[in-house]
């Protein structure tokens, strides 16, 4: 008996020990000198005066005419004692330098729950203008209500609860955004962690990494406008975009085609296939792959890759079958 015993603990410790392992083998050493040519750069005749700061993961900000748009707030990256403690460092110094000249933004938008999406939601909000709107799933929103119900002028979107997806836009008419159904993809073979939603609001904020539930996940299509203009079409992608929503993106873009997709590249395995299938339906005129850092990494240290997305490799491969993809390094800043 004692053996048999013994026996299912292994069984049940084993894969427990194994995932700290395998979440400490995650990162691996990046060249950037080798990804300079990968490097995102916009010949300057086709400048439109937008900015684009990329936090690193899936966080950017993106700036017109003084107006802000910010997209999944996290930038701290902290590491596997701090997500099971759930005490987290202030790191706010690293986005003083970039946020000044950008401090009306007027509207947010979450991909969804995970704490690499929204764990550093506190520390922009200084930054949010008197009618900045917030747009996330109604469970994303919950999790982050303890922060929210701190400032009362912010407007809040949850996209479950809207008659229909349309279009949601800034309170300056600046940007406007369109939510899009996408579905997070698998971590560990076929299993997804950290599922589930907020029924009801928080009373404190999520602490620990298990806390921090999914939700529903989405893209956000995203037009910066001039008066009624359309200047750029981007598409912030997160997990997979499924045929409907697809088909749907298909149907917007009669109206403009998408100059440039944000896509996630955290595994060459999982992401790539869903890429392809993206781009060969929506034919954007730019890819940026995101999500490719390792976002267990203190971001004052050297970045590191995370090892599944062999972004060096998958960018050469996929230039030479004709894709134009490019990356952005974190905590640094473009225009287009």
């Amino acid at each position: 008996m004692k053996k048999i015993k013994l026996i299912i603990a292994l069984l049940v410790l084993v894969p427990i020990l194994l995932v700290p392992i395998k979440l400490m083998s995650l990162g691996k050493k990046i060249e950037l000198g080798n990804l300079k040519s990968y490097i995102f750069n916009q010949p300057s005749e086709n400048n439109k005066g937008i900015e684009i700061d990329y936090l690193g993961t899936s966080c950017f900000i993106i700036t017109y005419k003084g107006h802000t748009y910010l997209n999944d707030p996290f930038f701290s990256n902290p590491n596997f004692l701090e997500l099971v403690s759930g005490k987290y460092p202030n790191r706010d110094t690293l986005i003083n330098s970039l946020i000044p000249q950008k401090e009306n933004i007027s509207l947010i938008t979450i991909t969804h729950g995970h704490y690499d999406h929204c764990l550093d939601f506190p520390s922009f909000m200084p930054y949010f203008n008197n009618r900045a709107k917030i747009v996330a799933s109604s469970s994303a929103l919950l999790s982050l209500s303890p922060w929210i119900k701190n400032n009362k002028d912010l407007l809040q979107y949850p996209i479950e609860r809207m008659a229909k997806p349309n279009w949601i836009y800034s309170s300056d008419k600046t940007f406007r955004i369109y939510p899009i159904h996408s579905e997070h993809q698998p971590h560990i073979g076929r299993i997804k962690l950290l599922t589930g939603a907020y029924e009801k609001p928080l009373a404190q904020a999520p602490g620990p990494v298990w806390q921090w539930l999914e939700g529903h996940t989405y893209s956000y299509l995203l037009d910066v406008m001039d008066n009624d203009t359309i200047v750029k079409r981007l598409l912030i992608a997160s997990g997979e975009i499924p045929i409907s929503s697809l088909e749907k993106l298909h149907e917007l873009d009669q109206e403009k085609q998408i100059d440039l997709l944000f896509y996630p590249y955290w595994h060459k395995e999982k992401c790539g296939t869903k890429f392809e299938e993206a781009y060969q339906k929506l034919k954007p005129q730019k890819v940026i792959f995101h999500h490719w850092n390792n976002f267990f990494r203190d971001p004052n240290k050297p970045i590191q890759m995370i090892r599944s997305s062999d972004i060096n490799n998958e960018l050469k491969k996929k230039r030479t079958e004709g894709y134009p993809v490019s990356i952005m390094i974190p905590f640094s800043k473009t225009s287009i």
